[in-house]
């Protein structure tokens, strides 16, 4: 997976511009008010721990998740989304201080919750852009495009929230897996790689079932903590938001 500008970035970028228009108050002069500024750069913030995890980059975590723990609001801030923001927090901490790449991906797809949560506690649903298709590619390459496409899915599942794209995504997910002849030729890491593979699926399986917010967090945290986990066992960064 790939270099900076994969499909995964640019759908949430453009669900970053979409959810300020959509979800956040404009002041009586049309500029946007204190507090849509805070909640953009919340988001921000938890896209970009989001791609550090799924890069397999535990390093990358902690800043925008220290910023987020610290950082306080300008706006006004209604009593559902005090609430929210106070747990908001207190999880970027956690993802922080997360010692493990598992640990910081748990975090990571919790604060992916919160947005959800807060979108329905506030009766707001974005108007999310398509997730655009993988291209055509074949063998291990096109599998992983597949798997990312269905990851960006189950994020707008989470964000917006809607039942239908974690569906949607949990079931491309299933999709068969690779078999053992596709997976990269390296006897040191062809068992590994298989394992992580055969794990995803299985996930996926468990995603099809979970009906409430904070099972879709747990499983999707344990699938993006897979992404970053195999990415990691080549030995260099792969997947969203390399920096450059």
């Amino acid at each position: 997976m790939s270099p900076a500008r994969t499909p995964v970035t640019a759908i949430i970028l453009s669900a970053s511009a979409l959810l300020v228009v959509a979800g956040l108050r404009l002041s009586a002069s049309g500029q946007a008010s204190g507090s849509s500024l805070d909640m953009k750069e919340h988001f921000n913030r938890i896209v970009t721990i989001q791609q550090a995890v799924i890069r397999g980059d535990l390093e990358d975590v902690r800043e925008p998740a220290r910023w987020l723990a610290e950082h306080q609001t300008t706006g006004d801030i209604t009593a559902p989304s005090a609430a929210l923001l106070t747990n908001m927090r207190t999880v970027a901490k956690r993802a922080a201080e997360a010692k493990t790449l598992p640990e910081a991906a748990n975090e990571a797809a919790a604060l992916v919750a919160t947005c959800g949560n807060c979108h329905a506690a506030l009766s707001i649903r974005p108007n999310m852009p398509p997730v655009p298709e993988p291209p055509a590619a074949s063998g291990t390459a096109g599998h992983m495009l597949q798997h990312q496409h269905a990851v960006d899915l189950m994020y707008q599942g989470l964000v917006a929230p809607s039942d239908e794209q974690w569906a949607k995504g949990a079931k491309e997910l299933t999709a068969s897996p690779l078999a053992r002849n596709d997976l990269p030729r390296d006897p040191a890491l062809t068992n590994d790689i298989a394992a992580a593979e055969a794990k995803t699926h299985q996930l996926a399986e468990k995603a099809l079932q979970a009906k409430d917010m904070n099972g879709r967090a747990a499983i999707y945290g344990d699938i993006i903590a897979g992404c970053g986990q195999c990415h990691g066992l080549h030995g260099r960064v792969w997947g969203p938001g390399v920096p450059k």
